[in-house]
């Protein structure tokens, strides 16, 4: 399906046969669970660090024009089963995080979730970046979504702007907020 055939998944004892049915061992106390959870996100994110600096060096390198495809996203729709504009995001992270060492660090060590560096890549840029990032760890994807790109130009706005979110009514940080 996605020609790795000889790529080895064997489960370990954390994850073994995932597919039975039924709830996975009550017994779990629920915090180890959220444990377990919380765990794993970090290293999909790591994960998916890692597949996108690969797909960076692919669309540098035109691997993509060997198979007479028109794009990269094109070849990534293909390749790896993704719709036409799952592709296009994630070649366009691909290509920012080439320029955007301090996210690409974070990212890579499971801190920043897909989620917060897409949000992250569309604002930030070489001079920005390492406030962006140190601003950023806090805060939720869906908070980085509603920056506003024209306000982010120094460290001192993007504080400014961290604690106009902070304070809106669904903000996780905010007074009053129900999350």
């Amino acid at each position: 399906m996605f020609d790795n055939k000889d790529i080895s998944l064997a489960p370990d004892a954390r994850t073994a046969d995932l597919s039975a049915a039924g709830p996975l061992a009550p017994e779990v106390p629920l915090e180890r669970l959220e444990a377990q959870i919380c765990e794993l996100a970090g290293h999909l994110s790591a994960a998916t660090c890692k597949f996108l600096v690969l797909l960076g060096d692919f669309d540098a390198r035109r691997g993509w024009a060997s198979w007479e495809m028109p794009s990269c996203a094109a070849w990534l729709s293909w390749k790896c089963q993704m719709s036409s504009g799952t592709a296009r995001e994630h070649v366009r992270v691909a290509r920012a995080l080439r320029d955007l060492p301090a996210i690409r660090a974070e990212f890579a060590a499971g801190r920043f979730s897909y989620a917060k560096v897409r949000a992250l890549t569309r604002i930030a840029t070489p001079d920005n970046e390492q406030g962006l990032a140190d601003i950023a760890t806090p805060m939720t994807a869906n908070q980085l979504e509603r920056f506003d790109p024209q306000r982010t130009h120094s460290a001192f706005s993007l504080k400014v702007r961290l604690a106009q979110i902070r304070a809106t009514p669904y903000s996780r940080f905010g007074a009053g907020a129900s999350e």
